[in-house]
């Protein structure tokens, strides 16, 4: 693949060559007839963000290596409020300190912390860039930098999902049980041995020595007779204690559901048309 990341547009390249010099850098926003290579996203204007997501300024412009056709720096205009400063402020990072973001168009800081990125000195439009001998040995932070959407611009993606059966388990209200007392009647019969007195009379002989001669006259003699009655009471007797308690009780119970699922179908187009690939 074709490493570079800028491409020349018109007679632009010979004329900033003759004034350039070796090993020197411009912004790619002076360079009239250059501009990002077909395919490669243009990353000016987008977030640049540490690793941990914080976001600390904006890619403003590129550095760009006219001879080489490679973008070497960015031109990262911080954020004031972000990182506390007092004043505008723009820093130039190499390329092999930051990565695309693959998902989104975020710029992230890999090897480089907020500490350090103020440590940094200022870079101000115009200023001459001289070309670090590091920097253009290793070609490889390029591709690093790129990562999957050097050469394509955005690389196209598409998820397959399915669905999966998330079984739980929830208590409701199934009823409720009302305990109460009621009051029965009972008929009973039971026994009860009264006792009773009754007057026994009798007559005897006379005992002897008893005087014979007696004296009529009216007597009458009351003797009181006594007798056992019935007396019926009642009273209310605990008798037994009712324990009234609630049990778990466990069973089963089947859930079907119909679950869908994604699957990619290739149709390829081409000399062998009849070809049909299928991905689950």
């Amino acid at each position: 693949m074709d490493n570079r990341n800028i491409t020349n547009t018109g007679n632009d390249y010979n004329r900033t060559q003759a004034g350039l010099g070796a090993g020197t850098l411009q912004r790619l926003d002076d360079l009239d007839d250059f501009k990002v290579a077909d395919g490669d996203p243009d990353i000016r204007g987008w977030s640049v963000r540490t690793s941990d997501g914080r976001k600390i300024g904006e890619v403003d412009s590129l550095i760009v290596d006219t001879t080489a056709m490679q973008v070497r720096y960015l031109d990262i205009d911080l954020d004031r409020k972000a990182l506390d400063l007092k004043e505008d402020r723009h820093v130039l990072v190499p390329i092999g300190g930051a990565r695309l973001d693959d998902d989104k168009d975020d710029v992230l800081l890999t090897g480089i912390t907020g500490a350090e990125l103020l440590a940094m000195p200022p870079y101000r439009h115009g200023q001459p860039v001289a070309l670090n001998h590091d920097t253009r040995d290793h070609d490889v932070d390029a591709k690093k930098f790129y990562g999957n959407r050097e050469g394509s611009g955005r690389v196209e993606r598409l998820t397959l999902s399915e669905e999966e059966l998330r079984v739980g388990k929830r208590t409701r209200a199934a009823g409720e049980a009302h305990v109460h007392k009621t009051v029965e009647t009972r008929h009973v019969s039971e026994k009860v041995p009264l006792k009773h007195e009754e007057l026994v009379i009798e007559t005897r002989p006379l005992q002897p020595g008893t005087p014979a001669q007696g004296e009529i006259t009216d007597g009458e003699v009351r003797i009181p007779l006594m007798a056992e009655e019935v007396v019926v009471d009642k009273q209310a007797v605990a008798r037994e204690e009712v324990v009234i308690r609630k049990k778990v009780v466990e069973d089963e119970k089947t859930i079907e559901a119909d679950l869908r699922r994604e699957r990619l179908d290739v149709d390829r187009t081409g000399a062998d048309t009849s070809r049909r690939d299928t991905r689950h």
